[in-house]
């Protein structure tokens, strides 16, 4: 579950971090409002759960009523990728001197969460690790280990910050640790994480990523439930068919799998032989022939998808149940995409002999490599 700025700023601000004082608008009407008592000037938030905010347009700064009504107008109207902006977070503009970033993710290879400190803040940590690797600093974590301020203030002097500042960026890396693990994160993240002109260290963004196998047990972020209207319709797609979906940017190769392991493997060699995945889709161990036709419309839908790779090992899914629901789409829709399956596992025979009366490359007895060069 993506979090909203706002709510990541609630969570932030429950841990202890300082954040600005700030409050969200759905109208023109309620920003003018709410500026009445906040004051300005103020910076203006379109809220999204998509990244590239900013490079989009999604930010903007009022110094008068007349600039915030100019302001919320326009960002309200506003599409960030696929995402209508139903919500503005208008706080008070920071006087900034330094932007640092940081942040917590899980590592693929260790499978432990990791810490990434950079006074390079205020641009995406991909950038910062392709242009500036030699100024991010690393720390694996686990929560068994009991992380002390003074463990923070060892890693932080390495971006170069001093005395109080240095002080108080180790209290909020140490709350922020907390945080993560309080809140059963995939991902937390300040970025930047701003010192203004009085020598104030405050989070000025908020980015969180929820597990959604701890929802049921997390009062706080089952508060921030949202409307279906304010969410990715591919995703809320996935989300009633029960499968795991997650977009990538600029891919033009769908991708469904049987399990994760395989889907990660499957992304990784189209990469690897240089095409580009679109999407991760994990059909799971309990495939139906309807979760499968949903899951194919889902991919097929998905921007930019040229073509299909249906990669499963049977094991508890059964082939022909899985031809049968790709079948369905192919007779529905007659897709201009072109679709490769590799399948072999439980009646894989019956399943070779749906797909191969439609026309579709089937790869029986190769790799996952050959599936991709089929693509490709």
């Amino acid at each position: 579950m993506k979090l909203y700025e706002f709510e990541g700023k609630q969570l932030l601000n429950n841990a202890g971090i300082p954040v600005p004082q700030g409050f969200t608008a759905d109208s023109v009407m309620a920003a003018v409002l709410g500026c009445e008592t906040l004051g300005y000037p103020v910076v203006v938030k379109a809220q999204v759960l998509r990244g590239g905010r900013g490079k989009a347009g999604g930010i903007c700064f009022a110094e008068s009523e007349s600039d915030l009504t100019l302001c919320a107008e326009s960002l309200l109207k506003m599409k960030i990728k696929t995402e209508k902006v139903e919500m503005l977070y208008i706080e008070k503009k920071l006087s900034i001197r330094y932007e640092y970033y940081t942040g917590i993710t899980l590592e693929p290879r260790s499978g432990l969460p990791l810490l990434i400190l950079s006074p390079r803040g205020g641009i995406d940590i991909e950038a910062i690790a392709r242009e500036y690797p030699e100024e991010l600093f690393k720390k694996e974590l686990t929560s068994l280990k009991p992380y002390r301020l003074h463990n923070m203030i060892d890693m932080v002097q390495k971006t170069g910050l001093k005395g109080r500042e240095l002080l108080q960026t180790a209290r909020i890396v140490l709350s922020l640790i907390h945080c993560y693990f309080l809140n059963e994160a995939l991902t937390a993240e300040i970025n930047p994480l701003v010192i203004d002109n009085n020598g104030k260290v405050i989070a000025a963004d908020a980015k969180f990523e929820i597990d959604d196998a701890s929802l049921f047990r997390n009062k706080t972020i089952n508060q921030f439930k949202r409307a279906d209207t304010q969410t990715d319709p591919l995703e809320i797609a996935a989300n009633n068919a029960d499968v795991s979906y997650v977009q990538l940017n600029h891919g033009d190769i769908g991708v469904i799998s049987g399990g994760a392991g395989l889907g990660m493997a499957t992304v990784d060699m189209i990469l690897a032989l240089g095409g580009l995945p679109a999407n991760f889709l994990d059909l799971g161990g309990d495939s139906t022939r309807q979760k499968t036709a949903a899951s194919l419309r889902i991919v097929l839908q998905t921007p930019g998808v040229k073509s299909v790779l249906v990669n499963i090992f049977g094991g508890t899914n059964n082939c022909e149940t899985i031809a049968l629901g790709i079948s369905d789409v192919i007779d529905e829709l007659c897709p201009s995409q072109r679709i490769v399956v590799k399948m072999r596992g439980h009646s894989q025979d019956e399943g070779w002999a749906l797909l191969e009366e439609r026309g579709i490359p089937v790869i029986k007895f190769g790799t996952t490599e050959d599936a991709v060069r089929e693509v490709l």
